[in-house]
This record gives structure tokens, sequence and C-alpha cells, in this order.
């Protein structure tokens, strides 16, 4: 997906959410294979609370997505 595509996707209406996303985006999206890049599409286009529930712990959530709620709490 080209990449002004799913900076749009980021828009999830929360803010830190959104700001968190698009710079993800910006700079870790393009490095990413195909295969994760995949996965991260299907990961913003979740729900925007589930989203805040796995960042912040709340709730159990399919480990496919471990590897990107990683590495967005460790973004900087």
């Amino acid at each position: 997906m080209h990449l002004s595509r799913v900076i749009w996707k980021c828009r999830k209406g929360i803010r830190e959410i959104d700001i968190l996303l698009t710079r993800y985006t910006e700079k870790v999206y393009p490095t990413l294979t195909s295969q994760q890049q995949e996965l991260y599409v299907e990961f913003i286009d979740l729900d925007t609370y589930e989203i805040l529930d796995m960042l912040f712990n709340k709730k159990p959530y399919d480990k496919k997505y471990q590897e990107i709620v990683e590495a967005l709490k460790s973004f900087n």
C-alpha cells in the first residue's frame, strides 16, 4: 500500500495515537518487508480503543501483533 494511504489510515481520532502511528509509519513502515507492511496495515485498521488497550496492556490481544505493539511502545 502506498505510504500516503497508510498515513491516512493512522488517523484514529485520539491525537497522541495519531502522532505515534503517523511518525512510526513515516520512519519505519518503508523499511518493513511486504509481509510486515500488510500486518501493520491490518493492525492500524483495528478499532482505536483496541489499539489503546494493546499499547497499555489492558487486555490480551492476538500475538501476531506483538512485534508491532512492542515496536510502538519503544518508538521515540
